[in-house]
């Protein structure tokens, strides 16, 4: 069975592959997160290395703090990936994969900016802060 998968932006302009083999797959609850995804957090997927790559990469790029950068669409303005600028670390929204059945969530992290509303997902590992895989 195949551990690739394939997924894009909204409106499709922006192309991915990835290889799921390996990869860890968590929602995150910062306060960036929040604010770029516009709800209570997003969903991330982290491929080992060199098992990523665009098809057609995003052209818009956006750095907030000064460790990591986001890409998006600049046509129709889909987050894409958060990017570690210092290490070969990068993660991309889960939510833009053409088909995500299959993939499992295992962690949350900075569940100390979970909103109040949402439960602890049951069976996750659960991280106030960072997991320590960044």
């Amino acid at each position: 069975m195949s551990t690739i998968k394939a997924g894009s932006c909204l409106c499709g302009h922006v192309r991915y592959e990835i290889d799921m083999a390996g990869s860890r797959t968590g929602n995150c609850h910062c306060r960036d997160c929040q604010k770029n995804g516009g709800g209570p957090f997003m969903t991330f997927t982290t491929p080992k290395p060199g098992k990523f790559k665009w098809i057609v990469e995003p052209e818009g790029r956006a750095q907030a703090s000064d460790f990591a950068m986001r890409r998006f669409c600049t046509h129709c303005g889909t987050p894409m990936t958060w990017e570690h600028l210092s290490k070969d670390d990068m993660a991309v929204s889960t939510g833009t994969l053409d088909d995500p059945s299959g993939v499992e969530i295992i962690y949350e992290i900075y569940t100390k900016s979970r909103w109040p509303v949402i439960p602890p997902m049951p069976g996750v590992d659960q991280f106030r802060e960072s997991n320590g895989w960044e």
